[in-house]
């Protein structure tokens, strides 16, 4: 088995994984079956998406053959899937390894029509027929939610301070033949059945928006989204933010937590409230909505604006920046090759990845590895620089006043209180750099996760059903860690 392929589905016989791996095997695969030029063979592989085509071992490590995407169509939510094996399997075996890739597709991209496969072996070609997953024909039952939102709209809304990221399932709010909104979609991961719900109003109409637009009308957007397969939908609102609270209270969504000093509002930084729906939610009527905590925001700006190259942790560990490996003497090729092997344990990082980033690469080898690697915050190294983890923001909140991080521990460096140092030395760097808050997600399957953040963090709410994997979606829970200078505000 290639050192850097790392298996991401399985059947009772084959590994499915890592597609760079095997990137040259593959090519003389294609040419040997298919009898293509060099130059063919190029061509039919840049028709399949790199993030969406795997390797295949069998459980020997032994090369078998690919799988993957190609003719995909996302408008109409469609695609082929291409199989190709060095030898004739078994019938049941092709079975198999198709269900288990089949289903990751259909979870991660929402491709609900594969019209068309094609399996090629050592002894022949042979296209056929696939089953057929129809797409969900939702129609939206509220006219005055109008599919689309317009360059003029979007435009107004940006001149009223609002920073709108690309949504999807977008929509206009009408009323009264003038827009007072816009609602979508961000953060969708199709894997997770999740996203964030994202409502724009209208600020030219203050406190009034809460007569002008109904609960109705956001809740029938909340089935709509429910019905194309979205399960869990989250909404943020800052805590002073009436008009919008006035809506959120007569619809379906219930407060699940908040963020403390998560949200930017004007020199001061304050409470962010957090709501969710998942599909037969039951709430009481009205929302919770807990006293609004608020700081200045002078109190933790500090002159400080970039990490430290270094942070010792004691017990001959360090974090380093990837930056400054050149400059510790640090080989950034053997920190790779020990977070590859590291990742095919990856179920026993402290916090498993919820989009595995290596199952499928693309460039050569190992650019998928090392790009993010290299991109980390921080690599956890020991007194001989042998990998030993990371600590990494994943975003930054609220003009960077509230960070969400994430952290991995070498399985074989765990049960040292290295992860509780870490992550411990990652918040006193991020509170120097004028961190209000920092937060991490933690699914409920992943009990040591949760036991280091009960250590040094403070649970602030329960995402339902976010996290879809093996058959059913799971909790998240979300800690969050106050900086000093304000946490006994």
């Amino acid at each position: 088995m290639e050192k850097n392929f790392i298996p991401k589905l399985e059947t009772e016989k084959y590994l499915i994984g890592s597609f760079d791996a095997y990137l040259d095997t593959t090519k003389q695969l294609i040419k040997n079956n298919q009898n293509l030029t060099d130059e063919e063979v190029d061509a039919l592989l840049k028709g399949m998406p790199t993030n969406y085509r795997a390797a295949i071992v069998d459980r020997n490590g032994e090369y078998v053959g690919y799988i993957g995407l190609y003719a995909v169509d996302a408008k109409n939510d469609m695609a082929s899937l291409r199989f190709e094996t060095n030898k004739e399997l078994h019938a049941h075996d092709r079975e198999e390894i198709l269900e288990e890739f089949y289903s990751y597709i259909v979870d991660s991209l929402n491709i609900t029509d594969i019209p068309e496969l094609v399996y090629v072996s050592n002894e022949g070609k042979k296209a056929e027929k696939s089953k057929i997953i129809p797409s969900s024909n939702v129609v939206m039952a509220n006219d005055i939610l109008v599919p689309g939102v317009s360059e003029e709209d979007l435009a107004k809304f940006k001149e009223q301070g609002y920073t709108i990221p690309t949504l999807q399932f977008p929509f206009t709010i009408k009323a009264n033949d003038r827009t007072i909104g816009i609602i979508g979609l961000s953060s969708l991961i199709w894997s997770n059945k999740r996203a964030n719900l994202n409502i724009f109003l209208d600020k030219e109409l203050g406190d009034d928006v809460a007569k002008e637009l109904s609960s109705m009308l956001i809740d029938d957007y909340i089935n709509y989204v429910h019905a194309s397969k979205v399960h869990n939908i989250t909404l943020s609102v800052n805590a002073s933010n009436k008009p919008m609270l006035d809506v959120l209270n007569g619809t379906k969504m219930s407060y699940y937590g908040t963020i403390p000093f998560g949200a930017i509002n004007g020199d001061t930084v304050e409470s962010n409230l957090m709501f969710q729906h998942i599909p037969n939610m039951k709430k009481e009527n009205g929302i919770y909505v807990p006293d609004n905590k608020i700081a200045p925001v002078s109190l933790i700006n500090t002159g400080k604006t970039e990490m430290s190259e270094k942070i010792e942790l004691g017990n001959g560990f360090k974090m380093v920046r990837p930056s400054a490996f050149e400059k510790e003497g640090i080989d950034a090729n053997h920190v790779i090759d020990g977070h590859v092997s590291a990742m095919q344990e990856r179920n026993k990082f402290t916090i498993p990845l919820g989009e595995d980033k290596y199952f499928l690469q693309r460039g050569n080898g190992n650019y998928g590895l090392s790009k993010a690697v290299m991109n980390f915050s921080y690599v956890v190294l020991d007194e001989n620089n042998n990998y030993a983890g990371y600590v990494n923001i994943l975003r930054t909140n609220s003009d960077g006043k509230n960070v969400e991080i994430e952290i991995g521990i070498d399985p074989k460096a765990q049960r040292k209180g290295l992860g509780t140092m870490a992550i411990s030395k990652f918040y006193d760097e991020l509170f120097s750099m004028g961190a209000a808050s920092v937060t991490s997600s933690v699914f409920e399957f992943n009990e040591p996760s949760i036991r280091l953040h009960e250590k040094v963090a403070e649970l602030n709410g329960i995402r339902l059903e976010s996290y879809y994997i093996n058959g059913r979606q799971w909790d998240m829970n979300v800690y969050s860690q106050v900086n000093e200078k304000i946490k006994k505000l």
